[in-house]
């Protein structure tokens, strides 16, 4: 399901898009189409460092993700994510740069008293809305909801009447349309759209961390991610100059290198495993056969990043609303082995709130993709069955996924919602092109 709209017109390779950002998406493209340049704006927007702190500027960013140079007069940008519980809109132009979170569109809201340009905005029914999915979302997140929810109220007889409210509820209307208002009939408040907006902040004072908002970016350079945690040091008194994303990206490597000292390695084979020993990372073939990591297989050094960081920010911040980026996951890897991390991605970052966006070069993604839309669909009349080809854990909502591909500097959608699957011939493309001049061949 759509959860933000990412408008860009002319910006690096990027010429004119519009596209719609599900939970998971995936951008393939040749080099230098814009893959990578779509995959760090949206880091940049779905990280609550960018969102919130106003001396992080969208120059900043731009810089600190090595694209600042794609800035020009014509430039327009826009990121639009309005269906969320925490609001956040973006545009930029060479005339007018607009960044607005919840923080600063409340105190617009609260700075307007004339009742009547409110209703003319229905900014009353948006924030009740708002307000009450938020409460529903607070409630299916976490697990202390029914405790913390107390705080709202600041007497005990308001405890008391809420308490004795949701005993008398049935779990399928405990958030019906009228639960807010029952909410501001025990705080004796009216129903009014200050109340409704006041309602909202203080939930997010309550629940602070279920509105937080983290990007884990995985570049294509991940398999330097060792080299430049072992002589960051050696790096910073040289003067080399790396770029910021990278050195993020090394130092969240380290924290995850320190947290995460064993991994089993099942998308390589049932005997591999990683395992960390004193200052050195290790690659087991089998229980007695290891090789340092810096000598393993190119595939290994390009997956080990991607594992460790995902595994890392699954112990670290359960209640953050995770987007993951992870460039090019085929690099160096086996068809087979792209495949089984596919699996792996989707198991491990569409849950609780992760997002996932994936760039690629490979048609094998693609169609590991299409295999994990088609469970799904096969699995709602024969879970059984289906499970025991794909793990449901690994099962693709189409719904929740969609895929575009990058050409001339526009973005074209490959997903087919109909069908609940990738474009065959956007899968086929490749291996038709080969066939066409191995017969032109034949034929000489």
């Amino acid at each position: 399901m759509e959860r933000a709209k990412l408008i860009v017109k002319n910006f690096g390779p990027l010429k004119d898009i519009e596209i719609e950002v599900r939970e998971m998406v995936t951008f393939i493209g040749a080099q230098a189409s814009g893959k990578s340049t779509l995959a760090k704006l949206i880091s940049i927007f779905e990280d609550d460092e960018f969102r919130r702190n106003s001396e992080t500027t969208f120059e900043i960013e731009l810089k600190k993700y090595n694209i600042y140079s794609y800035l020009n007069k014509k430039t327009f940008i826009e990121y639009t994510n309005s269906k969320n519980i925490y609001p956040f809109v973006l545009r930029y132009s060479s005339e007018k740069f607009e960044k607005k979170t919840i923080q600063n569109i409340l105190k617009i809201y609260k700075g307007v008293k004339n009742e009547k340009l409110l209703a003319q905005f229905n900014s009353l029914e948006k924030f009740k809305s708002l307000t009450k999915s938020s409460f529903s979302f607070c409630k299916r997140t976490d697990s202390k909801f029914n405790e913390k929810i107390l705080d709202l109220f600041p007497l005990k007889s308001q405890k008391d009447k809420f308490k004795r409210h949701k005993l008398n509820q049935k779990d399928n209307l405990f958030f019906d349309g009228n639960y807010i208002d029952d909410i501001l009939v025990i705080l004796e408040k009216e129903k009014s759209f200050e109340n409704y907006l006041n309602l909202y902040e203080d939930l997010i004072a309550i629940f602070p961390d279920i509105f937080l908002y983290d990007s884990i970016y995985i570049p294509t350079e991940r398999n330097i991610l060792q080299i430049i945690f072992s002589n960051v040091l050696g790096l910073i008194n040289n003067d080399i100059q790396i770029p910021k994303y990278l050195l993020n990206s090394g130092q969240e490597y380290e924290k995850a290198i320190h947290a995460i000292k064993e991994l089993p390695l099942n998308i390589i084979g049932k005997n591999f495993k990683y395992k960390r020993e004193g200052k050195t990372s290790f690659i087991y073939h089998n229980d007695n056969e290891k090789v340092d990591l810096l000598e393993s297989a190119s595939g290994l050094q390009s997956i080990i990043p991607i594992l460790l960081l995902i595994e890392y920010s699954k112990s670290l911040k359960d209640k953050y609303n995770f987007n993951f980026v992870v460039e090019e996951p085929e690099l160096n890897l086996y068809p087979k082995a792209q495949h089984e991390l596919i699996k792996y991605l989707v198991k491990n970052c569409l849950f609780d709130r992760k997002n996932l966006i994936l760039t690629t070069h490979s048609p094998f993604v693609l169609a590991s993709i299409n295999n994990l839309l088609l469970a799904y669909d096969k699995g709602q009349k024969n879970p059984k069955e289906v499970n025991k080809i794909i793990k449901k854990e690994s099962w693709l909502n189409p719904k929740n996924f969609i895929a575009y591909e990058l050409k001339n500097g526009k973005a074209k959608k490959i997903m087919n919602d109909k069908l609940g699957q990738i474009s065959e011939n956007m899968i086929d493309g490749v291996s038709d092109a080969f066939a066409n001049e191995f017969d032109k061949l034949l034929d000489l």
